[in-house]
């Protein structure tokens, strides 16, 4: 984050010193320390509350909720989602309830996709009189 925000969109760092301790936190990185622990090397531990490179009102908190606020969102819209598919499932059932005619032709789509496919045997069940059928 501190390089990405120290360089211009040539790609150039226009400062000497900059340029001097981003080399010396690659150097660091290079030399088996973890990011965190690199930065804090060279610009000394973070202030109570604060976090670096995020601007003056951005806090540990703010960016935890924000995060906390992403994950309820993207359950919010997986439900949405979810719920019009049962809503379309329902809508779609009612339709082929409502219909009178027993014909092919006149069940919607969506329930004839989930009508298994007839086996063509005539087989009658034991348990039922011959004289109904």
């Amino acid at each position: 984050m501190f390089v990405a925000t120290r360089t211009n969109k040539k790609g150039e760092i226009p400062d000497s010193e900059t340029q001097e301790k981003i080399e010396h936190l690659d150097g660091l990185k290079g030399a088996g320390y973890s990011d965190e622990e690199a930065f804090e090397s060279i610009f000394g531990k973070e202030r109570h509350g604060r976090v670096r490179c995020y601007g003056r009102s951005i806090t540990k908190s703010s960016l935890e909720r924000e995060k906390q606020i992403q994950q309820i969102q993207q359950q919010h819209k997986e439900e949405v989602a979810t719920m019009k598919r049962k809503q379309e499932n329902l809508t779609c059932e009612m339709q082929a309830a409502q219909q009178s005619a027993p014909d092919e032709n006149s069940v919607p789509n969506c329930v004839r996709k989930n009508i298994p496919p007839s086996s063509g045997s005539s087989h009658i069940p034991k348990d039922v009189d011959e004289d109904m059928v």
